[in-house]
């Protein structure tokens, strides 16, 4: 059984978590699908939970790939671990959805300049550059220089749009 209290006022939240799921869940590369696939879940029902099935082989086939399950682990996770982890996923759900319906949406000129999937989101030093994080920390793995003026990147801050007064 999930915690109702999950997600219901920043009262009822340890201190820092809401700020946690925010920073998590504002992160390109994280996705809430790895957490349900953790769980055996499928995209269209993210609380139902899946039995773990053993791969069915037919004759003169392959076996038939199943997902992965923490249920079919019971031997290495306690319950209650994955009790924690259902929790964690209904309050990211909640946190996600509440920040999906309070979000404006992102205009153009907003959106990462090398692959227009994310909101810029890091700043390059010293040349102030932009694009997500995604793209600048999958670039910095094999390149240290600036897409656009071919800079040496010597930082990556976090960026926010200002404010318009």
């Amino acid at each position: 059984s999930i915690d109702r209290s999950i997600g219901r006022g920043c009262s009822l939240v340890p201190h820092g978590v809401s700020r946690a799921a925010s920073v998590l869940l504002s992160d390109p590369c994280f996705q809430l699908h790895s957490i349900q696939h953790l769980l055996g879940e499928g995209e269209t029902s993210p609380t139902a939970a899946v039995i773990p099935q053993t791969p069915t082989v037919h004759p003169g086939g392959p076996a038939e790939r199943k997902h992965f399950s923490l249920h079919a682990y019971t031997d290495y996770i306690h319950e209650e671990e994955e009790q924690k982890v259902e929790q964690m996923l209904a309050f990211l759900t909640i946190e996600s959805k509440q920040a999906a319906a309070s979000t404006a949406p992102t205009s153009e000129e907003d959106l990462c300049p090398i692959c227009y999937a994310h909101s810029i989101s890091a700043v390059f030093k010293p040349c102030s550059h932009k694009s997500c994080k995604a793209c600048i920390n999958q670039h910095l793995m094999n390149n240290k220089d600036c897409f656009f003026c071919k800079a040496t990147i010597t930082g990556v801050e976090d960026y926010s749009k200002p404010t318009a007064s």
